[in-house]
């Protein structure tokens, strides 16, 4: 019979110390889906209904700039994203 493993529920082994690694595909691909998410949120696009009016009553202007600077934060944290995965190629490069 195999053993259980309900002792390591409630007495947990300690956990492993693992050195931080920069991952640079990790960085790739949060910057790309932060400036998409970005752009996107930026856009109206998402504002407007089939015949491409923007109903003011379902989206009040106060719900368009939030979602609009919600979006151009998002920008920002893909730039700052894309700015980690450049150090890491540079420092690569360099080694």
């Amino acid at each position: 019979m195999p053993e259980s493993n309900i002792l390591d529920l409630f007495t947990p082994r300690q956990p492993k110390n693992l050195p931080p690694q920069d991952c640079l595909g990790c960085n790739i691909i949060q910057s790309l889906l932060s400036f998409g998410g970005g752009l996107y949120m930026n856009s109206n696009s998402i504002f407007k209904d089939a015949e491409g009016r923007i109903d003011p009553k379902k989206h009040p202007l106060w719900w368009r700039n939030t979602v609009k600077s919600t979006g151009i934060l998002l920008i920002g944290l893909g730039a700052y994203r894309a700015g980690e995965a450049v150090q890491i190629v540079w420092a690569r490069k360099f080694e």
